[in-house]
This record gives structure tokens, sequence and C-alpha cells, in this order.
């Protein structure tokens, strides 16, 4: 190989050895975000695994069962002895209360509103995931304009109630209207709530797999380029030494 050839295999190798090492560098980067979502990943489930929910118990029940807390269920606690209440922008607090629809008492699947005689005519595997549908409010509260419809339309959960106790936007009042103070010994108690728990777990392994997956394809692309970038540079010496020895003949004919 002559030196004008051999200093162009040179730059084209210098060239290569360049490409692979911006590709390698594109994968790591690609590899460190996915370490980044792994661990978004983790601390969603940790949150959902740990998030805690309201239960109450009736002192005066004999078989002292606990009850998960939401809004619909709070009127029906101790005969309706207590009750959801929501503060607006304006610190001002409104009821939060619920009144079966009798003409359309199911929601199904979908969102939609159905009678008692469709829901009895869907498959058990349907009716599973069908709700009830509360009309939370009159018509003269649902034309209502100082308040969010989503307050009297949403059946609040445990874990939403108890969030916005914490953040003071909610809270569950008496008959004679006074708060409750969860931390007292009054039949409501918090704990960890677990009915989401199993969809929380099947998320996790779902997205972590996912990454696991995109994850191993980048390291092997990255183990081939390694291996690209080893012989490029077994390749680089050789060809360096073919330069030097071409020098030094050159410089000893004209010696």
């Amino acid at each position: 190989m002559g030196l004008a050839a051999s200093q162009a295999r040179l730059l084209l190798l210098t060239s290569r050895k360049s490409d692979l090492e911006y590709r390698a560098q594109q994968i790591t980067n690609s590899i460190m975000i996915l370490a980044q979502q792994t661990e978004q990943v983790a601390r969603e489930y940790s949150i959902k695994i740990s998030n805690q929910t309201i239960m109450y118990t009736d002192a005066t029940d004999r078989d002292q069962l606990s009850q998960s807390v939401t809004a619909s269920t709070l009127g029906a606690i101790a005969g309706g002895a207590y009750k959801l209440q929501m503060k607006d922008s304006n610190g001002q607090w409104h009821d939060w209360y619920t009144v079966p629809d009798d003409e359309y008492p199911w929601i199904d699947g979908s969102g939609n509103p159905i009678t008692a005689a469709q829901y009895e005519a869907l498959p058990e595997t349907d009716k599973t995931k069908c709700k009830t549908n509360y009309r939370t409010a009159t018509d003269a509260d649902m034309a209502r304009t100082d308040i969010p419809v989503s307050w009297l339309t949403n059946d609040f959960t445990g874990p939403e109630i108890l969030e916005g106790y914490n953040n003071g936007s909610m809270r569950i009042v008496d008959a004679n209207g006074q708060e409750i103070d969860l931390n007292s010994n009054n039949g409501f108690v918090t704990t960890y709530y677990t009915d989401d728990d199993k969809a929380a777990e099947a998320d996790y392994n779902t997205k972590t797999a996912s990454i696991q997956v995109k994850e191993k394809r980048l390291q092997n692309d990255l183990n081939q380029i390694q291996t690209q970038q080893s012989a490029c540079d077994t390749e680089i010496d050789s060809v360096k030494k073919i330069l030097d020895k071409n020098i030094e003949r050159t410089f000893k004919v004209f010696s």
C-alpha cells in the first residue's frame, strides 16, 4: 500500500471511528433515558401500592363491619349522619349528595346510562364493568355556575376524599355541620387502599418488561458497535505502522 493510499485509508478509518463513537454515545443516552423511565415506573408503582383510603366502623353495629367510604356511601353511614363537602375557589363549602337515578340505574362499560332490564340482559362479564348511576343533583343544582359540575357528578372514592381532606379541599361533616377529624376515635380511620394493588402490579410488570426489552436491544447494538470500534482501532494501528514504514523507506532513499 502506497503512502497516499495509506493516508486515505487512515482518514476513512478515522471518520468511521468517529461515527461509531457518536452512535455509541446516542445508544448510551437512550439507555440512560430508559433507566430514568424505570425509576419513574417504580416510583408510580410505589405510590399506587402505598395509597390510603378511608374506612368507617359503626361502634353500634354488632358485627363491627368496616365499610369503604365514598361520596355516595357517606349518606348511608350511621343512618345518613355524615356528608361530603367541597370548597370552591372563594372558600365556600358546598354539599355533595346522591340521589339514585331510577330511570337509568346503571352505567355500562362504555359510560352509557342503561335501564335495569338492559343491565340484566348483559353477559356476566359485561355486568362486572357496570357501575351504579347516580344523579347527584337536581336540575337546578346542575345549572349552577358557582361550582364545577364534576363535584356534583363524580362519586369520589376513599383515596380521592382523603387526598382532598389532606389538601383542604374536601371535608366530612356530621348532621350538625361539624367537620369530622379523621384522626379522632369517631369510627373513621385511614388505612392502606389495596383494591388497585393488583392492577398497579400488572401495570408495573408490563412497563418494566417493555423497558427491559428495549434496554436489551440497545445493549446488543452497543456491544456490536464496541466490537466494530475494536476492529477499527486495530486496523488504524496497522495502517499507521504501514505509514511509518513508508515514511522511513522514503527518508532512506533521499538520505
